[in-house]
């Protein structure tokens, strides 16, 4: 392990210094009780520090000062990098937060010079590190997306490691030990051994099974320069706005790699974006097993990029994509890690509370409706071009013809859940699908997968719906709302919902057992 990491959290959660006074967070050594660090007074925190020590920190290391780490041991000048140094330019450096306040005592280290006498990678990323002096921001993190963990594509690294490691690149943003081992080294997984992406893999389900932990948004060890929307120094790894969509944005000439979009330089973007999501033509042609982007298309979205544009330009984003801090302006008021929203603080100032509710639920009313409705076109469609009589489908189950408009994992995971054990879907049925179809899909499920339904970007999703609907148009003569459904017949909300939700489930099971197929 390389020595970058034994300071691994020397100035971690730095977003609470954005925000809180560190609560005597002053002297050499660790925890509350630990040679005269600071902490929140929380005792169970500290108690869960504690354990994550080495067995020789817990047979009695002593703390040896930040000097013995840096200015006369190793960490001054090694691989070319000056950590110590760096260090002394952090706040926490000011607040005389050192190197054992998050590392433990290190007599046994400095003696033995080896990793297994020091708390260092992978356990050094537990959040609790931090969480001794940044109480609050801990509790509002255990309450996030981000301390969960989608355990399926972290086993299948650690299983298959050249196809969810190195071609998919799924575990770079499934587990918060990869995102910090790409981000504090400038790795690219490909490049890594198969033994260490299966090493990583069954340290983060064993011992740090997040999905993200704050070393994977923020620097531990220098200040970066990638201000927070306030304009603060606080130690991210990536820029907080960014407008430059080059790196995600399939519909180009140079399509991106999963290099370049699991690298995006964006805090939230470099994981919230939907791989390079395309609705041109030919991929539209050329994919049809699955939906072409990921399930985390929020940054696409919010940029209004990625999907079946039609011909006439559409209108590419609002307020919220230029807003300063873009996504954390409104996650993250007030610096809040829960990175949920709420009408009081994340829609303000640009809203009161009542007015934000009522275009939140306007928004998710119409652009819920519109989506069920271009859905329900599509299955009406379906089940009355391939009917009985249409030469090749004379024997495909009459329960599955309305879900013939969709990919074709999506038709068997459909004719699965029906109960259909033999589909008789002739094999170039994809081939023969009217682009009209490959189109309205694409931008259904580019809005379902964004998962916001649709404040994120309302005018570009309701370009997509009207461009999904005029292809219809196409299909079905003009018909707006399909043969059986009218604005008048729409189902309740929580029916239109449930339908969609189910749609969003199908296609991350799709995408999980066809991970190369972008």
């Amino acid at each position: 392990m390389k020595a970058r990491w034994l300071l691994a959290t020397a100035a971690l959660a730095p977003f609470a210094v954005a925000v809180l006074a560190l609560q005597s967070c002053g002297g050499e050594g660790g925890p509350i009780g630990g040679g005269g660090g600071g902490g929140t007074g929380d005792t169970a925190l500290v108690a869960q520090f504690k354990g994550l020590f080495t067995d020789s920190q817990k047979a009695g290391a002593t703390y040896v000062g930040s000097e013995s780490c840096g200015a006369t041991g190793c960490h001054g000048t090694r691989d070319n990098e000056d950590i110590y140094s760096t260090w002394h330019e952090t706040k926490h450096f000011g607040k005389n937060v050192g190197c054992e306040s998050c590392h433990g005592p290190g007599s046994a280290h400095v003696a033995s010079q080896s990793d297994a006498d020091i708390l260092t990678f992978p356990k050094i990323t537990n959040a609790v590190v931090c969480g001794q002096c940044h109480g609050p921001i801990y509790n509002d993190y255990l309450r996030s997306g981000h301390r969960q963990i989608v355990e399926s594509p972290v086993h299948e690294a650690a299983t298959n490691p050249n196809t969810y490691g190195k071609s998919s690149r799924c575990i770079s943003c499934h587990s918060g030990l990869f995102r910090t081992e790409i981000n504090e080294k400038g790795v690219d997984v490909a490049t890594m051994d198969n033994a260490r992406i299966t090493e990583i893999a069954e340290e983060t389900l064993n011992d740090v099974p997040n999905i993200a932990n704050c070393a994977t948004c923020h620097n531990p060890h220098a200040q970066t320069g990638n201000v927070s929307k306030g304009g603060k120094e606080v130690q991210l790894r990536h820029l907080v706005h960014n407008e430059s969509v080059t790196d995600i944005n399939g519909a180009q000439t140079t399509v991106p790699t999963p290099a370049t979009f699991t690298n995006f330089n964006h805090i939230c973007g470099q994981c919230h974006n939907g791989r390079a999501a395309d609705g041109r033509d030919p991929k539209l042609t050329s994919s049809t097993s699955r939906p072409n982007m990921h399930d985390s298309n929020q940054f696409n979205m919010l940029m209004g990029v990625g999907g079946a544009e039609g011909a006439g330009p559409p209108i590419r984003n609002m307020a919220h994509a230029q807003a300063p801090g873009q996504c954390s302006a409104c996650h993250m008021p007030g610096s809040r890690h829960t990175f949920t929203v709420s009408y009081d603080k994340g829609c303000a100032p640009c809203h009161s509370a009542e007015d934000a509710a009522v275009r939140k639920s306007a928004i998710a009313n119409e652009i819920t409706g519109g989506l069920y409705s271009l859905r329900q076109r599509m299955a009406d469609w379906s089940a009355s071009f391939y009917n009985a009589s249409k030469p090749g489908y004379e024997n495909v189950p009459a329960a599955l013809r309305p879900y013939l408009w969709e990919y074709s994992t999506m038709i068997n995971a459909a004719a699965t859940e029906l109960g259909i054990t033999t589909t008789n879907v002739p094999t170039n049925h994809q081939s023969v699908l009217p682009i009209q179809i490959k189109r309205a899909r694409h931008n259904y499920y580019f809005i379902v997968r964004d998962s916001s339904i649709c404040p994120h970007n309302p005018p570009y999703a309701r370009h997509l719906l009207n461009v999904g609907n005029d292809n219809m148009d196409e299909l079905t003569g003009g018909s707006a709302y399909g043969a059986s459904t009218s604005k008048s017949k729409l189902p309740s909300f929580a029916a239109m919902q449930r339908v969609l939700q189910a749609d969003k489930a199908r296609a991350a099971r799709a995408e999980m057992n066809n991970p190369h197929d972008d």
